[in-house]
């Protein structure tokens, strides 16, 4: 139900993506047909992806290999796939920028992202679930969804962050599906599947990111999205500082005893595993100019676990925290936003630009910047054009004034550079030179360039491109600024789009999907399994002697009963299968890409859990059991109807044989097989 939801993000123009070579890679293999060789070459444009990917493949490298040096070296020992993932994932990261949603801490998200990213590699090696370069695509990619929502709807994202803060994650899941018919934990996966990656990916990060349980799992998929939940604990002990709230230092406390069990380590040896993963950060942080700091150690993390409870156990609150930080620092506060209403006048002001000065030349930077300010914008400087490809990014120039002839990069280089990615893309680019020939002209306009002065430059000449730059800054800033309020415009009328077409979908007792929905979604999974030859299966569900419940407790607690049997079926299913209400106390559970035997594996789940789960309410403090039947598209159903059917037969063959029990289409007697009449909408079966 998601899927069309995330399809209308998408159109907001505003999703994270990958750009520059990372945009290239994914257009060169949107299809099969694709070889590493032209995938290698296109990583190589990029110096800095092709180091990132080289010391990846030589960290998951065992011993008795040389160290890889080349693209081809590395695609040979990590797989064209999964090399192509990686580059995908590195160039989202290139591309970060700070967002406008005002409530949300980028420089953590990036972050958490490659603490967790690390901590996935580290635990996958010695739990030895998936490959180590795996787990680090997905622990740094595993909250993207969230990164997502905060793009498209910055203002309203914001009041939800506000309001719930990110301490409790099931709260903001639903404020999030709230406000916007979809969260977090189904935006990453639907994006990760749009980009191409494999399909297990996108079920660990959904199922990592809606769910707490940190408990070891023997399920290859359910053991990734713990691997995730446990490389998120070590995140966030990495990120914390002494300004965590107590709150979240004492669950994080919790956490970390409840991860130190799982992985059945020792305290010395788990002191060990997390220092060296804080080690690895920090070195990835320099890697991808990521803002790490020096790193903590866990015996830092434990003192201020220790502290926030002595805090606690003395009676203080985060209120009580907060309130004397508000005190303190009341002066400061106001100072800042003070500091921050000027800032906001001043970037209002179409006078004034921002403008990168680059130059080896220290005394020539010095004079260029000199004149730049006496005109009233912003200067920022580089010497050299490294420098200046990383000043670039963090202060987003809108105009780049370069000189051609640099040592380490020059003038053209850097502008070939920029012009890879979508912010340096809209850069204004003037070169300097001596260079005055008609072949040094051309050569600048094919590398990107906008404008050329050739020097020494008249001040007065120089001034004057410079104003030219500016009219074409401004009108930029005013298209940019157009097209974000077209964005928001379509963001907001999606949303009241999806909440009207959701209504007619969703069922308003349960809030699951309806009997319409369903037969939609079941002919489209049937539609795609023929089509690809995978497997898909149903579970029809029926709760047992529900009639009883309305009979003798009434329709108001039988409603009750609907709604936490609901709940619960949200909670058994997998990441990958989606629970409809279907009529009465009825459910559909419909299962993709899986076998009917598989699925009554699920089934039985579902099963155990109704079970054992206690319905309190006032005069009603019991369980209640389900008969379930299963059948799969590799029983040979020529149609939905057929296979629906054989679901349903199946329940009442559970039903026959007793109740509380999961019955398989294939495992009928003959005899059974198309004899029972479906009763699906008129909830009387049990009466039957």
């Amino acid at each position: 139900m998601f899927q069309t939801t995330f399809e209308e993000l998408k159109l907001s123009g505003s999703l994270p993506s990958p750009a520059g070579v990372g945009m290239k890679i994914l257009t060169l293999t949107r299809t099969e047909d694709y070889s590493a060789e032209e995938m290698g070459h296109a990583i190589m444009t990029d110096s800095s992806l092709t180091g990132r990917i080289l010391k990846l493949a030589n960290s998951a490298a065992r011993g008795g290999f040389e160290p890889a040096t080349t693209v081809s070296e590395a695609i040979m020992r990590l797989g064209s796939r999964t090399v192509r993932d990686l580059a995908l994932a590195f160039s989202l990261v290139s591309e970060r920028s700070a967002g406008t949603c005002r409530a949300y801490d980028y420089e953590l998200y990036w972050a958490r992202s490659l603490g967790r990213a690390v901590a996935a590699q580290s635990l996958s090696r010695i739990l030895n679930i998936g490959k180590p370069e795996e787990a680090y695509i997905c622990g740094l990619l595993g909250e993207v969804g969230m990164l997502a929502l905060a793009s498209v709807y910055p203002d309203k994202y914001a009041d939800i962050l506000e309001t719930n803060g990110t301490e409790n994650p099931d709260a903001l899941l639903i404020e999030e599906r709230s406000a916007f018919d979809i969260d977090h934990s189904q935006v990453g996966a639907c994006m990760m599947s749009d980009w191409g990656l494999p399909e297990s990916f996108a079920e660990a990060v959904g199922s990592f990111t809606s769910s707490r349980n940190i408990s070891r799992s023997e399920n290859q998929g359910e053991g990734m999205a713990t691997q995730l939940r446990f490389a998120q604990i070590l995140a966030e002990a990495m990120v914390v500082t002494k300004d965590s709230s107590l709150r979240s230092l004492d669950q994080l406390g919790r956490r970390i005893d409840e991860l130190t069990e799982n992985l059945e380590m020792n305290e010395s040896a788990f002191n060990r595993f997390f220092d060296t993963c804080v080690k690895e950060w920090v070195a990835w942080g320099e890697s991808l100019e990521v803002n790490t700091g020096e790193g903590v150690r866990l015996r830092e993390v434990s003192e201020l676990i220790l502290h926030a409870r002595e805090r606690i156990a003395n009676g203080e609150t985060d209120e009580v925290a907060e309130s004397k930080a508000t005190e303190v620092a009341s002066e400061q506060v106001v100072a800042t936003a003070m500091d921050e209403k000027a800032q906001e006048a001043v970037a209002m002001d179409v006078g004034r630009f921002r403008i990168l000065a680059v130059d080896d030349d220290a005394n020539a930077l010095d004079s260029l910047r000199s004149q730049l300010e006496d005109e009233g914008h912003d200067v920022y400087t580089a010497r050299g054009g490294k420098e200046a490809l990383r000043a670039a990014f963090k202060w987003s120039p809108d105009i780049v004034v370069s000189a051609w002839d640099m040592p380490d990069l020059n003038g053209l280089d850097l502008c070939r550079s920029l012009r890879r990615t979508s912010a340096g893309g809209s850069m204004y680019f003037l070169v300097m030179t001596e260079l005055a020939d008609e072949e040094s002209m051309v050569s600048a306009f094919d590398a990107g360039v906008d404008d050329f002065v050739t020097t020494p430059a008249i001040e007065r000449v120089l001034m004057a491109r410079i104003r030219s730059g500016i009219r074409v800054a401004a009108l930029q800033r005013k298209v940019e600024s157009d097209k974000q309020t077209m964005y928001r415009q379509v963001a907001e009328l999606g949303v009241m789009t999806r909440k009207l077409r959701a209504t007619s979908l969703t069922d308003p007792l349960t809030e699951l999907p309806n009997r319409r929905y369903a037969m939609k979604r079941l002919e489209s999974d049937w539609e795609n399994s023929s089509k690809t030859g995978s497997d898909f299966s149903v579970v029809m569900v029926d709760i047992d002697h529900f009639k009883s419940v309305n009979d003798n407790f009434g329709h108001d607690m039988g409603d009750l009963v609907l709604r936490a049997t609901a709940n619960l079926l949200k909670k058994a299913i997998r990441a990958s299968d989606e629970v409809c209400r279907i009529g009465g106390e009825e459910f559909l559970i419909l299962c993709k890409n899986t076998s009917e035997s598989d699925c009554s594996k699920v089934a039985e789940r579902v099963r155990l859990c109704v079970e054992r789960n206690i319905v309190r309410e006032p005069g009603f403090d019991r369980n209640v059991t389900l008969s379930l039947g299963v059948a799969g598209s590799d029983g040979g159903y020529p149609d939905t109807s057929e296979l629906l059917k054989a679901a349903d037969e199946a329940v009442y063959v559970a039903k026959d044989n007793g109740r509380n029990r999961v019955e398989r289409a294939s495992h009928m007697p003959a005899k059974t097989k198309g004899t029972q009449t479906p009763k699906a909408d008129t909830g009387t079966r049990d009466a039957a």
